[in-house]
């Protein structure tokens, strides 16, 4: 991805390393309970977009292609379920081992989530590199992750634009991790805003559920031995990159 490449070299870009600021463990409770809520929130926004898009359409019986709109609002219902259920699994199990990911089903399943609700102004393009390895960490986890990078992207484009998903493998020390870049061409950030884009309850907003989905990005990197980083210029659009540790044989 050579655009991204190039901006992170610039010198205007703001580059932030956020692993080392808190410990997950230093992570308050209410954090942790509004963070399940701002998930739950994301997928009811693919619900309601869904929805919306439904009820607007006068020949609903007669569209067929409706069909797979109808499809997302009910797989987001679901996966809502599966959060609070893997919530409490989680309260009860919280030294169960690792899972391994697929992350190219996992970026298909938000690709299938949010395409067919969202407004034809904002492009979702997903590229994953081959023989991806699997990533060390929850599925469930990981799509919630996802979720929260793309709609936060989806927000900072009041006019549409384009998202874009890169997935590949990186070799670092000490060891090769699956590397995930959400890119938009929106707004950007100020050098202060990045400063604060991981602290809990910080968000330009307003209102609403906002200063939630990048903390919890955040704590689940580091939950799983991974990290996340902004690049970012005002004026020139964000990207998040979200590094995890991979495993060590390819997925099929």
């Amino acid at each position: 991805m050579s655009g991204t490449e190039t901006r992170s070299g610039t010198a205007d870009n703001h580059v932030f390393d956020r692993t080392t600021d808190v410990s997950p463990s230093d992570a308050p409770a209410e954090q942790s309970t509004a963070g399940i809520v701002h998930d739950l929130g994301n997928l009811i926004q693919v619900a309601s977009s869904a929805l919306n898009r439904v009820a607007r359409d006068p020949h609903v019986s007669r569209a067929p292609a409706l069909d797979p709109v109808i499809a997302s609002a009910r797989t987001a219902l679901q996966q809502a379920a599966a959060l609070v259920r893997e919530t409490v699994g989680r309260a009860a199990a919280s030294h169960r081992a690792r899972e391994h990911v697929s992350v190219g089903a996992c970026l298909a399943e938000v690709e299938n989530l949010v395409r067919s609700a969202w407004e034809t102004n904002v492009r979702l393009e997903v590229r994953v590199g081959r023989d991806l390895p699997a990533a060390k960490c929850d599925p469930l986890g990981l799509q919630n992750a996802v979720l929260n990078l793309v709609f936060n992207a989806r927000d900072a484009m009041p006019n549409g634009g384009l998202i874009s998903i890169r997935a590949a493998a990186v070799v670092q020390d000490p060891g090769t991790v699956v590397e995930l870049r959400i890119e938009d061409s929106g707004i950007g950030m100020t050098r202060e805003t990045v400063l604060r884009a991981f602290d809990p309850f910080f968000t330009t907003k307003g209102t609403g559920l906002g200063g939630v989905g990048l903390p919890m990005v955040k704590h689940f990197a580091e939950r799983h031995g991974g990290r996340v980083d902004i690049e970012s210029a005002f004026g020139s659009g964000t990207t998040v990159i979200l590094r995890l540790p991979a495993m060590q044989a390819p997925q099929d």
